[in-house]
């Protein structure tokens, strides 16, 4: 299988930067994994504060238990208190792109080398 397919199937499946590892890339690797991981924390942290927010209504008494007015309030606040979680969640897809594409740019880059080289060994 050739550097460019294997980097992009890494990438593309497993985590963004791991085809950049694949390709001894570590620094970019590392890059693009943090980039990942600190928007999926900031994402998971909106999140979290969401549903803290609703069960200290629920335990104060000031949702009621009915499964209609907590599923409205879910909706209400995630409009309310989430309003750059898109900027958040489209910021991990950005990085998930771009670092499926600069591990095939740079699987290419190898593949290439790698012809050139076998083919000035004849």
């Amino acid at each position: 299988m050739k550097k460019a397919l294997t980097a992009g199937l890494l990438s593309a499946f497993i985590a963004p930067g791991s085809g950049h590892f694949y390709l001894k890339h570590k620094r970019s690797a590392l890059v693009f994994f943090s980039l990942a991981v600190i928007s999926l924390m900031l994402l998971l942290m909106q999140i979290y504060q969401v549903a803290q927010v609703i069960a200290l209504e629920i335990q104060n008494g000031t949702l009621p238990l009915d499964v209609g007015v907590i599923s409205a309030e879910i909706t209400q606040q995630t409009q309310t208190t989430m309003a750059n979680a898109n900027e958040l969640l489209y910021g991990f897809l950005l990085c998930w792109l771009v670092a499926l594409l600069d591990s095939i740019r740079l699987g290419l880059k190898q593949d290439k080398q790698g012809k050139l080289d076998t083919q000035s060994n004849r």
